[in-house]
């Protein structure tokens, strides 16, 4: 059976159910007999699915939710609670329905990995440019890329110059300036100028292909979790047996017995524990957050460490001019005027940023007679007599620019900040320096504080350098920093965590960061993720915003809080009951009514989730 015939076939099943609870729940039937025939087909009928997995429970000798709700379930259509049953089973097959939706990550995963190489590329061959399939590419060929494609292979730059995204592979905020003699590596973005590259991986061998194995290999290995409700049930089911049995043999009165094993069982945690999930899955959705299960809302709710990628999790992964430096006397506008000038045809990474904080402050760029453009150096822009060049203090020093005390110690001290310094000079004299980094979103501080104060331990885990890192965890008081960290290393850590008895949420939203999405408990995608970090996650965010992260931790332990409730609520309601079967004091009808009464009150506690805040 198709996918899409299967839900089509569980959604009218659903429909067929709620139309059921409605007519019995209106009595359509007390015009013909008092018996609620509805109730008691449609829970038969209906329950189908429950009771399959139920028998297949009882096959691998396994308590399971399905079983302990078939029992839930039989139990109250003994006692003459139709209505009930029907109840329970309503909300059972709305549970299943949704874990059945959840995604099949592992295959999407590879899918979109595999989708995001390009079926063609151009190659070199004997001197001949043709267009060949990927998978026929050879270790002699030489690759040509094109601007704005993906790097196909891991190989050595041979002619050409460009800036390339690495930040899905690498995690680097910032593209890499590329020439002669540099490595590439496939599945990157070639941003700018045209580069010819000489394959040294190919396939599987290339950094993207182990990416992919280890994908395969971390969702192969994942533990199954065991659902909340499952261990509950499981727990409640043994104690009203154990409970009947006890009562049986102390008493001999089988009339005690039935009563001890009406009164008590797993009813209020049977159907009140699908809705609370249900009702924790429709609060989220809500606040734009997409759960794709509700097994990942319980583990979300019971996560002790948070780990979190850097950049385009906690950063916006845009270069920003964070402040302006000015020597020798000069102010920011004229160092902006100046860098602007030069910068205005420029296809450097840095360059927009400068761009947009000189439209930002009212800057106009001025018209330059010549420019030139050094790769891997920098720019010499020739301007009303006057020669600015703009890059590092190197090429500034080759340029016979003066580099002051001033300036040395400033950059000195800007060594460990994580910005990158552009120095700005015309006619051999440093005008000032702009600084340009890659910029925390604004709620990342208040984001990582409440996940704090949830009893959480905050780590930041990226593949920027630990310099950078460093900056940006001492600035948001996370408890741990690891830099430089490939997606193999990713992976480790998380590993390592759940190793150790974390409950370990992963937040991130590049490729690299696909491995150790799927091996955390919770793996979180923010919404501008690429296609892979969304498939690989359990949990989506419709926005960039760190602050729904910690609203669905919020949501989720409210649901465990009414699960738990529900659980404990119906322990003390079967010891009593059990209690008094034991001493000759309850008859099956006052067990049957003292069951459905606290069922009822232990589903609408659930049921006081859809309106909670």
């Amino acid at each position: 059976m198709s996918d899409v015939k299967k839900y089509k076939t569980d959604l009218i099943r659903i429909a067929s159910m709620a139309a059921a609870l409605l007519l019995s729940w209106l009595g359509v039937w007390n015009v013909i007999t008092s018996f609620d025939f509805i109730a008691l087909a449609a829970t038969l009928i209906g329950g189908y699915p429950m009771y399959e997995e139920a028998f297949e429970a009882i096959r691998k000798r396994k308590m399971t939710m399905e079983l302990s709700m078939s029992i839930a379930v039989i139990a109250t259509l003994l006692i003459g609670s139709f209505f009930t049953g029907l109840v329970i089973t309503f909300f059972v097959l709305i549970a299943e329905l949704l874990e059945d939706l959840t995604v099949d990550r592992g295959r999407k995963v590879i899918e979109k990995l595999i989708q995001l190489l390009p079926d063609k590329i151009s190659v070199r061959r004997n001197d001949v440019e043709i267009e060949i399939e990927l998978n026929n590419v050879k270790l002699n060929d030489i690759v040509i890329v094109k601007p704005g494609s993906r790097i196909p292979v891991d190989g050595e730059v041979i002619k050409g110059n460009s800036y390339v995204d690495q930040s899905s592979i690498s995690g680097e905020s910032l593209p890499i300036e590329k020439m002669e003699g540099f490595s590439v590596y496939a599945g990157t973005i070639n941003q700018t100028g045209i580069l010819e590259v000489k394959p040294t991986k190919i396939g599987k061998d290339t950094t993207f292909g182990k990416i992919i194995e280890i994908i395969e290999k971390a969702e192969k290995s994942k533990a199954p979790i065991q659902k909340t409700a499952d261990k509950l049930a499981a727990r409640l089911v043994y104690f009203a047996f154990a409970g009947a049995a006890i009562t049986f043999l102390f008493t001999r009165d089988i009339q005690s017995t039935i009563s001890a094993l009406i009164v008590a069982g797993a009813c209020g945690v049977a159907a009140g524990t699908p809705l609370a999930i249900l009702a924790g899955i429709g609060r989220t959705a809500k606040e734009g957050i997409i759960v794709k299960g509700g097994i990942y809302l319980e583990q979300l709710g019971k996560v002790d460490t948070i780990v979190l990628d850097k950049t385009g999790t906690l950063t916006l992964g845009i270069p920003k001019v964070v402040h302006i430096s000015g020597f020798n006397g000069y102010k920011e506008k004229d160092i902006l005027t100046a860098a602007a000038t030069a910068e205005q045809h420029s296809e450097h990474p840095l360059a927009d940023a400068i761009l947009n904080k000189a439209r930002e402050i009212g800057v106009t760029a001025n018209e330059y007679q010549d420019i030139k453009y050094f790769p891997g150096k920098g720019i010499i822009c020739s301007e009303n007599g006057s020669k600015i060049l703009v890059d590092n203090s190197l090429f500034l020093k080759e340029n016979l620019v003066e580099i002051n005390s001033d300036v040395t110690n400033y950059l000195e001290e800007k060594n460990e900040s994580g910005e990158t310094d552009v120095l700005v000079a015309s006619n051999r004299v440093v005008l000032g320096a702009v600084s340009v980094a890659d910029v925390l979103r604004e709620e990342a501080m208040q984001a990582v504080e409440e996940l704090k104060n949830f009893g959480n331990k905050v780590i930041l885990l990226t593949g920027d350098s630990l310099s950078i890192a460093n900056k940006i965890g001492e600035k948001l008081k996370v408890d741990e920093v690891y830099g430089e960290m490939l997606p193999q290393q990713k992976l480790e850590k998380i590993q390592r965590l759940n190793n150790s008895g974390k409950i370990v949420a992963m937040v991130g939203d590049g490729v690299n960061d696909a491995p150790a999405l799927i091996e955390a408990n919770v793996g979180i995608a923010m919404g501008t993720a690429t296609a892979v970090a969304l498939e690989s996650a359990d949990i989506a965010l419709a926005n960039n915003n760190l602050n729904k992260i910690v609203e669905a931790i919020k949501i989720s332990r409210q649901c465990l809080n009414v699960i738990s409730f529900n659980f404990w609520g119906t322990v003390a309601v079967d010891t009593a009951g059990i209690a008094l079967a034991f001493m000759g004091f309850l008859t099956p009808l006052l067990a049957a009514l003292i069951h459905v009464i606290s069922e009822l009150v232990f589903i609408l506690n659930s049921a006081r989730l859809f309106s909670k805040r």
